[in-house]
Order: C-alpha cells, then structure tokens, then sequence
C-alpha cells in the first residue's frame, strides 16, 4: 500500500500544474548549451502569419493592370498609394513598409502558394503546417518547425530553438523531440494558479519549488518522469523570466493585439545569446474579409504596419536589425473579383513580404498579368517552401532540404538576401 503523506500529494499537486503549463522540457545542461552557442550566427526569423487569408491584391497593388479596378468596382484602391516600381503599389496604410521598400530593405514575392490549391482555411493551413503538399503520402506527423526543431534546436537550447508568441500549439510544431516553447506573453509563463487556493499560491509553489530542489528524484517509472518534468519546468521559467530582466521598454509598440505579441518577441530576443532562438512564430486575425472589406483591411493594415514599423526601430536601436528576417505570410490569397457582400471569397496565390536589414530589398519577384486578373483566383507561381528554403539556407546559414521532405517546384528565382 503507498503512503500518502502532504509531501505527496503536494508533489502531485505542482506536478499536475507544471505538466499542464508547460510541456517537457529536454536537456538543459549548461555546457552543452554553451557548446551550441558557440556555433550560432545570431541571426533570426520572425514569421508573421495574417490569419483567415490576407487579400494580397489589396496589399500590394497591382494598380497597372485594368482588370484589377474593373472586378473590384468598389474594393479597388486607386488614391494615396505607396507606389514601388513596374505599376506596383503598396496599400496606402502601409508607410512603415514603404519606408523599408525605399530603404533597400523589403523583398516581394508574388503568387505564392502550392501546387493544386485548397480554398479550406484549414486544409491550406496544415499544408503550410506541416510544409507539405500530400500530407497523407508525405508527412511524417511533425510540422516544418518541428522538424526545424529536431534538426537544428535539439541541444538544451530547446524548447527556446523554435518560439511560438500568441498563436499557440500549431502544427506547425509537432515534433519528436525539439519542442517548442509556446506562450502569450512572458510575464504570464509562470505556473497557473490553483483557483481552488488562491491565497496560497505562493506559498504553495516556494513549496514545491523546494522539494524539486532538494529532494532525491525517484530511480525510475512515472515518478521519475513527473518529478524530472516538474524540476525542468521550473528550471524553464525561471531561465526566461531571469533572461529579460533589464528588457527595457520603447513604448512604440500599439497596444493590440499584434504589438503586445511583437513586444513579446523583443523581450525574449534580450537574451538572445542565452536563449539562441532561431524562429519566432506569431501573428494575428481577422483576415477572413467575405465581406465589408475596404474598413477592415485597411484596419488589419494600419495595425500591422505600424507594429512591424515599431519593431523594426526597436531591433534597429537594438542593433539586431541585420541579423533579422520578418516574413509576412498567410494562408491563401483571395479572390481576383469583389463578391455581393463587398469583400472577397477565398482565393489562391498571395503577395509575401520579406524584410530585414540583410533583405535583398526593392525588388519584386514574379509579376502578374491581365490574364492572370481575369481568371477566379490569383495563380500559384512560387511554392511557399521555396522562400523558406532561401532564407533558412542564406539567412540562417543552415540547409533547408531536412526540413521539407516532400519535392517541391524550386525556380531558381527566389534570391532574399543580399550577398
């Protein structure tokens, strides 16, 4: 018969907690992390998903081209554009981005997508997910970052290699071993607070604390794994909640959405010699445009410009700027004409934006016809896997073919960065 002492049950009590907020953690010996800092570059990603499919004919414009205003009598923008270079033209809320153009330092790429189209959010969600096309014949369970993470994260630097900042558990981050860390904001990862003995928390937690601390791990069985999860939890929280003592904050960052998640990304990116993070995952919603279109999205736009402008400053004052590559991407284009409801249905090939001190920028890749107007849906010409590829290859400096096991069309076009 097991005893059931106080101890016991407050072991389980903590166990049960960490368990639930934060996933097992692997390895996190000092020298070995020492070891993989040795050989990092510094250099990071900043992915930036536009949930609900982005209308990218409306964010960067193809105003050169008549069928553009003609399928969208009333959706088409024709005043206070941002214009680029061949007739492009970005949406007139986009002066941040602008400023990056004309700076040398954003990159487009037009039609991007993959090979026969989906227009299901979240069947064309967990293509890009996984980051392949025929996910029942190719895939092996884990997404693109998950195999980016057992690839290229798997020493005690993990879970901090691949960090998800407000868009949660995707699949994006399955994987077998390189876990993701996954939070909302960094003053929140902590442990939660049992609701049925708030006034105790603390107390409770300095307890458990101290039996991890200094208690003899159990030899072996589900003891052993709880305890050992519990103490790798703590040992977790409190790594990054000690990493970004002295973040200090600019203040420019918009309080919504998208900048409390983007100054979630600059505090972590304070310990980023301790921390090594390779990529940063985060977003926001309300793409879904099907109808009244024009006000949303030039809301959607306005935030994000003006967060990915104070973000830009802040890694600039930072001096991370360099190192840095934002990339702007969601999940499908939408359609090339307007619906009945004034907005847009769920179309295919989109507009990305690429953008970092490095970014062979003031260009545009790929370009758009008439015809290509006046089919359903914008044409997939570039597979998202493709600019991937070039920056985790180019950027990063580490090879993309590990982490897309599936052949994909790779047009030779995509260069991103500087050389």
């Amino acid at each position: 018969m097991t005893k059931v002492t106080r101890r016991s049950i407050l072991r389980g009590a903590m166990c049960g907690a960490a368990a639930l907020t934060i996933t097992p953690i692997r390895g996190l010996s000092r020298a070995a992390m020492a070891a993989s800092e040795a050989t990092a570059n510094g250099k990071f990603v900043v992915l930036v998903n536009l949930f609900g499919g982005n209308d990218g004919l409306n964010t960067v414009i193809p105003s050169h081209l008549t069928p553009y205003t003609e399928r969208r009598p009333t959706l088409s923008l024709t005043e206070g554009l941002h214009d680029l270079t061949g007739g492009w033209a970005l949406h007139p809320n986009l002066t941040s981005c602008k400023g990056l153009w004309d700076a040398g330092q954003m990159h487009v790429v037009q039609k991007v997508g993959y090979p026969n189209e989906n227009l299901s959010h979240f069947t064309s969600q967990n293509i890009y997910s996984y980051g392949v096309r025929d996910i029942g014949t190719n895939g092996d369970g884990r997404g693109w970052l998950g195999r980016f993470a057992d690839t290229y994260c798997t020493n005690p630097v993990e879970p901090l290699g691949v960090v998800s900042v407000g868009a949660g558990r995707r699949l994006d981050f399955e994987a077998n071993a390189g876990e993701a860390l996954v939070l909302d904001s960094v003053p929140n990862f902590n442990f939660d607070v049992d609701t049925d003995f708030r006034s105790d928390h603390e107390l409770r937690q300095r307890t458990a604390r101290a039996i991890v601390d200094t208690e003899t791990a159990p030899g072996s069985g589900s003891g052993l794994t709880i305890f050992n999860t519990s103490k790798q939890a703590h040992e977790l929280v409190d790594r990054v909640q000690a990493g970004v003592v002295g973040w200090q904050d600019p203040l420019t960052y918009a309080d919504n959405t998208f900048g409390r998640r983007l100054k979630e990304v600059s505090r972590l990116l304070h310990a980023r010699d301790e921390f090594g993070t390779k990529v940063f995952y985060t977003g926001f919603g309300g793409f879904d445009t099907h109808s009244g279109q024009l006000t949303r999205h030039a809301d959607l736009m306005s935030q994000l410009d003006v967060n990915l402008g104070a973000f830009v400053a802040d890694m600039q004052a930072r001096s991370m700027w360099d190192d840095c590559v934002v990339i702007v991407i969601s999940e499908f284009g939408r359609r090339n004409f307007e619906n009945g409801s004034f907005g847009t249905d769920h179309g295919h090939g989109n507009a990305f934006m690429v953008m970092g001190g490095g970014v062979d920028g003031g260009k545009i890749t790929g370009d758009m016809n008439e015809e290509d107007l006046n089919r359903n849906q914008p044409a997939f010409g570039y597979d998202f896997r493709e600019l991937y590829a070039d920056v985790i290859d180019n950027h990063l400096g580490l090879a993309s073919a590990p982490i897309f096991p599936e052949s994909y069309q790779n047009t030779g076009d995509i260069r991103l960065l500087k050389t």
